[in-house]
């Protein structure tokens, strides 16, 4: 269950990486451990289930080794969104010299881990559905920097199809990872919720996040409903506040859009609505 797939040149393309427990019961009646590579265009190009036992950075080293020989060359960086794996890769990464960065926005290998959970995972042997998690402690959410607060915003919702016309033209800010696999099963009249941002001086504020790395948005219902952004040094911004009932209503819709893709959503910054120019754009993954 696993091996390589495709050949390309590795040192023209930075990876993703993930070696964790699977919800997938071996021979010996223990999880089995996954490792999962692939580059972040969303190209799978590694996986391989191993026992608890080999789950460590001497087999990890192997692997990538191995996958560098049939790519063809050492990636340009490996990202990693865990911290166990993260841990387990370091060693391996040095030895190697690839540099590795742990990110958040690793978000073609967690695009890749929500759509093998739901389609994957179930139809094989072994297969043991996850107990429910524990909710992760989240840091307290804190204002957005004031000076940077967009002057309009609104909810909106892309074709995907558009989503490669947004990779031809000029965007000063942003990151738009291209996943054909991942688009093939997509209905035609797919569509990708997200956030857009308006803002006159609107430079200021796609730097403030390509600096960020915005990671997820999140929406927080009550009297005084909120929509949070998380960014990739692990930090909370409240975004917006708002309390009409409209506005809810639309924040729901938004929700339910981003489930039906596993997560998949985007926020963009405009200089205006009118205006076609789009200054930042990135496409997120919650988790």
């Amino acid at each position: 269950m696993g091996g390589f797939t495709g050949v390309l040149k590795g040192a023209m393309e930075s990876w993703e990486l993930d070696l964790y427990r699977s919800p997938i019961i071996g021979e010996a009646q223990k999880p089995l451990w996954e490792m999962l590579v692939c580059t972040s265009e969303g190209q799978i190009v590694f996986n391989q289930f191993c026992s608890a036992a080999q789950a460590n950075s001497d087999w990890l080293q192997t692997q990538l080794q191995n996958l560098i020989e049939a790519r063809g060359g050492t990636p340009l960086e490996i990202r990693v969104f865990r911290s166990p794996s993260f841990n387990l890769s370091l060693p391996a990464c040095q030895a190697l010299f690839i540099p590795l960065r742990k990110s958040l926005r690793a978000i073609a290998i967690q695009r890749w881990l929500a759509l093998r959970q739901q389609k994957v995972y179930p139809s094989l042997e072994g297969y043991s559905p996850p107990q429910t998690a524990h909710p992760v402690q989240r840091p307290v959410p804190v204002a957005f920097p004031e000076e940077l607060l967009p002057e309009r915003w609104g909810f909106s919702a892309l074709p995907a199809s558009e989503l490669s016309l947004l990779r031809q033209i000029s965007i000063s800010y942003g990151d738009i990872p291209f996943w054909k696999e991942d688009w093939r099963n997509w209905p035609s009249a797919a569509v990708i919720p997200g956030l857009f941002l308006i803002r006159k001086e609107a430079k200021p504020l796609a730097r403030w996040l390509e600096e960020k790395g915005p990671v997820a948005l999140s929406y927080v219902e009550a009297e005084s409903s909120a929509i949070l952004l998380e960014t990739d040094g692990e930090e909370r911004w409240i975004l917006a506040t708002f309390d009409d009932a409209e506005m809810k209503a639309s924040a729901r819709q938004f929700i339910e859009r981003m489930n039906k893709f596993q997560g998949l959503h985007f926020i963009a910054v405009q200089p205006s609505e009118e205006d076609e120019t789009i200054t930042g754009f990135w496409l997120l993954q919650a988790q």
